[in-house]
């Protein structure tokens, strides 16, 4: 085998594990979804922390439960945070079980989820289509030595 053979792993791994991880990601948002609650929180303030070389801002929301207990909860996957003044009327969702978890009421993740599915599933499923075609060329290719030699028996 060539390492032009072992060259086609590295997309179909890829593919392969960008649709496992975004299948798993998208049954905790489905599951996020189907379980929480769903309630209008504050945005009381912005915090930052380091995720990777830079700095990233992240909204600060208040709210009163059902129960009257008050949270307030630093978000960490909300994408714009930026765009979120403080006093800005807010859905978030959260398990009253856990409420540390809660996330901002919108479907980024979902579509996320449902994109890092898609384009998992073109690299493996265009890396064995590829493969395929291209051993069929191959075995078609030897096809006819093959005959030749068998007949002399």
């Amino acid at each position: 085998m060539t390492t032009l053979w072992l060259l086609a792993l590295l997309p179909f791994l890829t593919g392969i594990a960008l649709t496992a991880g975004s299948v798993v990601r998208l049954a905790k948002e489905t599951l996020r979804r189907t379980t929480g609650t769903v309630t209008e929180a504050t945005v009381t303030g912005h915090t930052a922390s380091r995720e990777a070389t830079y700095a990233t801002l992240h909204p600060v929301v208040s709210w009163t439960a059902d129960d009257g207990t008050a949270r307030e909860v630093a978000l960490p996957d909300a994408s714009g945070a930026h765009a979120l003044p403080e006093g800005a009327r807010v859905r978030v969702r959260f398990d009253p079980s856990r409420p540390e978890l809660a996330a901002l009421e919108t479907d980024t993740w979902y579509r996320s989820c449902v994109r890092g599915m898609y384009l998992g599933t073109f690299l493996w499923a265009g890396t064995l289509i590829v493969v395929v075609c291209r051993l069929a060329y191959v075995v078609n290719d030897l096809r006819p030595h093959y005959w030749g030699a068998l007949s002399h028996y």
